[in-house]
């Protein structure tokens, strides 16, 4: 009798473990197409930027129940901007991993906890200060009165092409040929503790984050934020929230800033309608506040200028209905207001978009944007975007 070799045992393994592996593997994708025309200066006309990408994404489970499991993302996608004038920038190419975690979940009798590992999304809990992928880990643990989210990831592998940190740009070296560019290397970590039902079914929430940079150039930052959120009387629902951040450049002394935010919405029992009334502050120069600076780039006000969260006021209405099973309508506006120093009226932005789920693998949607600045203001915007995407 012939004796098998330990090579022969080991791609036998090899091909064992790979069968295990696909089983249960889902794999799928998605392509897409973004089309926008908007003037790049004042009473310019529209001009065109289009955007395709193609995703691959595989899903396998870790688990029997499939509560533990694998998945993981890739993305290449191709911008052409004809408005730019130098003919080598109006392409530009890029290729991301832009997913790529484990997720072990355990439910015990009266908790559950979570342990996320890889490069995944995550955001704060006012959404405007850090919102973005980021490679590292997060801890979700569960109980019966209160959530704790220890959080923490390294920045320093991203694509800076698709993610962008305020204060500090990357070099752009003959980007438009460079499919990868490395971010600025940020070590980020956060602690979240939340409760569900606090008093009469309001929502308490409290974070504390921390953005350590590890360049030569130190920029830190430090945000600390409240968030109360609940039913007033059904179907009357609010939330408001407040981060204060801390900043510190090289040797500068620390600056301090502040974003509040919040809202009164009403859910009437059509269509799944959504009625809200919205109001944010970002500080500018203001007492004792400096300019609230957050990490993740965030476009404000579709205006030229596309200002951050930052020394401004917006106030407004929005809503949303589902007017069809497979079609949500959606609008809102804001008045705008520049609060560098003092608070003073800038202008009106509106919005509405349509989305169609023509079927359950085909998605269009189209959006319109209008800024109106005050007083004949250079500021003065309109952008109309087309989207499809295609699941497969």
């Amino acid at each position: 009798m012939k004796i098998p070799s330990i090579k022969s045992l080991l791609l036998a393994s090899a091909f064992i473990s790979a069968a295990q592996f696909g089983f249960g593997l889902e794999t799928g994708g998605l392509l897409s197409n973004d089309t926008k025309f908007a003037n790049q200066k004042k009473d310019g006309d529209l001009e065109l930027t289009q955007k395709n990408a193609v995703n691959f994404w595989i899903r396998h489970p870790l688990s029997e129940n499939g509560l533990s499991y694998f998945v993981a993302e890739g993305e290449f996608r191709s911008q052409y901007d004809a408005y730019k004038t130098d003919s080598k920038k109006k392409l530009t190419l890029a290729a991301d991993a832009t997913l790529f975690k484990f997720i072990f979940k355990k439910e015990l009798s009266n908790s559950d906890i979570t342990l996320s590992l890889g490069r995944f999304y995550n955001s704060d809990l006012s959404s405007l200060v850090y919102s973005q992928n980021g490679d590292g880990a997060k801890l979700d643990l569960e109980f019966s009165k209160a959530r704790l989210s220890l959080f923490g990831a390294y920045t320093g592998l991203l694509n800076a092409k698709n993610i962008t940190i305020i204060g500090q740009s990357p070099n752009f070296t003959d980007k438009e040929k460079t499919l990868y560019v490395l971010a600025k290397k940020y070590g980020v970590g956060s602690v979240t503790l939340a409760f569900p039902n606090f008093l009469l079914r309001q929502t308490l929430a409290l974070e504390g984050l921390g953005a350590f940079s590890l360049e030569s150039e130190k920029l830190n930052r430090f945000y600390a934020t409240a968030s109360l959120s609940g039913p007033i009387v059904a179907p009357v629902f609010y939330s408001v929230s407040s981060t204060f951040s801390f900043s510190k450049y090289e040797e500068e002394e620390m600056k301090k800033g502040n974003l509040t935010k919040g809202s009164i919405s009403v859910y009437p029992n059509l269509k799944s309608m959504s009625i809200s009334l919205n109001g944010l502050y970002a500080s500018g120069k203001q007492g004792s506040f400096e300019a609230f600076q957050g990490f993740t780039s965030k476009t404000a006000v579709n205006s030229l200028y596309e200002p951050e969260y930052t020394a401004l006021v917006l106030v407004g209405p929005s809503m949303s209905i589902k007017a069809l099973p497979n079609l949500l309508l959606k609008a809102g506006g804001d008045i705008v207001f520049d609060a560098e120093k003092d608070i003073e009226h800038k202008g009106y932005q509106l919005t509405a978009s349509l989305n169609y789920q023509a079927a359950s693998d085909v998605s269009l949607g189209a959006s319109f944007d209008q800024y109106i600045g005050k007083e004949n203001s250079d500021n003065d915007k309109m952008q109309i975007k087309l989207k499809a995407a295609l699941a497969f």
